[in-house]
């Protein structure tokens, strides 16, 4: 496989463009940016509570102006099966939901909504279904009273968990001090009788009233209306939390829906309160509904998360094959430097050892001398590619292009290639006046590489080409060899850290394998690319473009 070596030293310093306009582009990665024109969807959450609460409002009125639209029928059986699956349906949902990661936002706000489905879930439970098993009948003051304890605390979880910016973070002592709360109230419901609290209800129980045609249930008093407005008030603000948060904490659309249903079924419960009883309404229906969508919020967070923690492992796998591909490349790098180093350090050691002996005729002594120069001199280039390896493999590592003219890069590079062994004749067209963008030490490097790059991999005495043309506002230039190529397998591995080509023969070429590595870095931190093209045994063509000026 081919692979250049980083040329060091260079023709141009910086102080050469002091006093320039020299602009310096840092050569990191960065985030894809968002496409300008997605649709934005921030008001979809609102659209959701309009189109759920205008339904929700509607029935009400025909319930109040039409009443043989009203739904309050007697079902015990289904009223019962209701219950026990809108508290499964609430218990499933905490469950779910109390699986969201707690450092996040969205965590914190999800344990205490998943409080409130507690809540919710056990007044379910305990009144609609364990009561009706045990036999034990309180009278519907009680009941409604317990309704309302249950709604009420959980509506104001609700809003703990959504109004804050910040919420509070949860604590199970809450949820349990607020059980506790539920169970003492309706202890003291209960033993005060008819005396204390006010009755909130005179009249028909649900039972008889249900069999009536009236669209209000008989009997609701003043204090009613006023506990009743409540809960009603605190989950009508949850759920313009819930809207306004949703975007921005990640809710989801499900949490929107299930709010506002909430919500809708507290409203129909003001005007005909079921109350743990054996009767079906427009409540039920409505918080049957709310219980579904719960299901179906709690299936697709669990989805989330198990694809979150799929993703986090795909992850923490491709970052541990990472590191090991670090550690292998790391190993083949002290293997390689090691290999580089041992031959002139040798080689110098066995020079050094002919000079002691003192014995050398004066021709001799030169020939050695330039010998240990020669070995010095690869010893210097292997330490200045492992330098700058390291430069540009930093995060601010960063080019200074500054507008300059071209044929002053193209005859430095000329005459480099003039240098080179192998008595290449160098084909270059000089006559140019463009002016482009660029850091004249960095991309005066690349070419050296390239041109370093085809004299190796050509036979002796075959040309190398220097083009140039210009394509739209940028210019092309390319080095074109007449060498040994490149397989087309190999295309892409040749700008890979530590990779070498071969001659004709399959023989490696001497080098470090970092020539065109680095070299399409730089490349790459002026806007451009650094390509390759080839046919095997007829020679390649390498080439980058640069911004032209003005």
């Amino acid at each position: 496989m081919r692979q250049g070596d980083l040329i060091a030293g260079t023709s141009w310093n910086r102080r050469r463009i002091a006093g320039q306009d020299r602009e310096p582009h840092e050569f990191r990665l960065h985030p894809a940016r968002p496409d300008a024109g997605a649709v934005s969807w921030h008001r979809s959450p609102w659209l959701l509570v309009v189109a759920l609460a205008i339904p929700v409002i509607v029935w009400v009125a025909l319930n109040l102006w039409l009443g043989e639209v009203r739904l309050a029928v007697m079902m015990p059986g289904v009223q019962a099966g209701v219950d026990a699956a809108s508290a499964l349906a609430r218990f499933f949902g905490a469950l779910a939901l109390v699986l969201i990661p707690a450092d996040r936002v969205a965590g914190q706000r999800f344990r205490w909504v998943a409080a409130g489905f507690v809540i919710l879930g056990l007044g379910a439970f305990v009144f609609g279904v364990v009561r009706p098993l045990l036999g034990t009948t309180p009278d519907i003051n009680t009941r409604m009273y317990a309704s309302l304890m249950v709604r009420t605390i959980a509506g104001a979880i609700f809003v703990v968990a959504l109004v804050p910016v910040t919420p509070p973070r949860f604590s199970p002592r809450w949820v349990i001090g607020a059980m506790i709360a539920v169970g003492a109230a309706l202890g003291l419901v209960a033993i005060a009788g008819t005396a204390w609290p006010p009755a909130l209800v005179h009249g028909d129980t649900l039972e008889a009233s249900a069999r009536s045609g009236n669209a209000v249930l008989r009997g609701l008093t003043g204090w009613h209306w006023a506990f009743g407005a409540i809960p009603l008030l605190l989950a009508a603000i949850a759920t313009v939390s819930t809207a306004r948060r949703s975007s921005g904490d990640g809710l989801g659309g499900w949490l929107v829906v299930a709010m506002t249903l909430f919500t809708g079924s507290l409203l129909h419960d003001l005007f005909w309160p079921s109350a743990y009883a054996p009767v079906l309404t427009s409540s039920t229906v409505l918080r049957l509904a709310f219980a579904a969508t719960v299901v179906v919020g709690g299936i697709l967070e669990l989805r989330r998360v198990a694809a979150e923690h799929a993703a986090l492992l795909a992850a923490e796998q491709e970052y541990s094959h990472r590191l090991a591909d670090l550690a292998d490349r790391k190993a083949d790098f002290t293997a390689m430097v090691a290999h580089e180093l041992g031959s002139p350090i040798a080689a110098i050691r066995g020079y050094a050892d002919m000079l002691a002996t003192g014995e050398l005729e004066p021709d001799l002594q030169h020939q050695v001398l330039g010998a240990i120069q020669t070995e010095t001199d690869m010893l210097n280039a292997l330490v200045a590619d492992v330098r700058t390896i390291a430069t540009v493999e930093r995060d601010d590592f960063a080019v200074y292009p500054c507008p300059m003219q071209l044929a002053l890069l193209l005859a430095d590079a000329a005459a480099f290639a003039q240098s080179l062994p192998g008595d290449h004749p160098l084909v270059f067209a000089p006559s140019t006046d463009l002016r482009v963008r660029a850091d004249p030490e960095r991309i005066g490097q690349v070419l050296r590489n390239l041109l370093s790059n085809a004299a190796k991999y050509s036979p002796a005495g075959t040309p190398i080409e220097l083009r140039v043309a210009l394509v739209g506002k940028r210019v092309r230039v390319e080095v074109a060899d007449h060498g040994f190529g490149i397989p087309p397998a190999d295309l892409d591995r040749i700008f890979e850290k530590f990779e070498r080509g071969r001659d004709e023969r399959g023989r490696k070429i001497p080098g470090h394998g970092l020539g065109l590595y680095l070299s399409r870095r730089i490349v790459r931190a002026h806007g451009g690319d650094l390509t390759a093209c080839s046919t095997v045994g007829q020679g390649s063509v390498f080439g980058f473009d640069l911004e032209v000026v003005g």
